[in-house]
């Protein structure tokens, strides 16, 4: 199975990508994407969650970099 997820700037620019797994770690998908925490947060069906949450191939899962800047 596959977990789904969608990478977004939250200014329309979506990327949709795929995990090979059942089951994953928010922090273990930060980790397989080369995110940092520090840089975004994580989604699970439209609620925001901490790296500890368990995702599935059920939910739907969106990660929001952070924009940031000077």
């Amino acid at each position: 199975m596959r977990v789904k997820i969608i990478v977004t700037d939250g200014m329309g620019n979506d990327e949709e990508k795929e995990i090979n797994s059942e089951k994953i770690t928010g922090k273990e998908l930060l980790a397989e994407l080369g995110i940092s925490a520090f840089e975004a947060m994580i989604m699970k069906n439209n609620e925001i969650v901490r790296e500890s949450e368990l995702l599935t191939n059920q939910d739907k899962i969106k990660v929001l970099n952070m924009i940031h800047g000077g």
